[in-house]
């Protein structure tokens, strides 16, 4: 099942985190705090338990939405999409 994945996080090192287990978990940055990709159920179950482990407490939001193919074929969008690079010696993302 494909998932769209989007988290608004204050703490950049927490948010950091957060993205690079996304994209280890395979997943496509698609926005600055949105990805998607496919996860398997057992994949979906560990992620979050993952997540949940890196937020703990703190008063920080990520949302998990299904996606089905008929969903997906109807999104649109409008304008040119970014690609999104982390820049090692910055830590910082940059758009190309």
């Amino acid at each position: 099942m494909r998932y769209l994945i989007i988290y608004d996080i204050s703490d950049d090192n927490l948010r950091n985190h957060v993205s690079e287990l996304l994209k280890d978990y395979g997943l496509q940055r698609i926005q600055y705090s949105a990805f998607i990709g496919n996860l398997r159920r057992d994949k979906l179950n560990s992620l979050t338990v993952d997540l949940r482990r890196l937020i703990g407490e703190a008063v920080e939001n990520v949302q998990i939405y299904p996606l089905c193919d008929v969903c997906f074929k109807g999104r649109r969008e409008i304008g040119k999409p970014k690609r999104y690079e982390l820049v090692e010696e910055k830590r910082k993302i940059v758009y190309f």
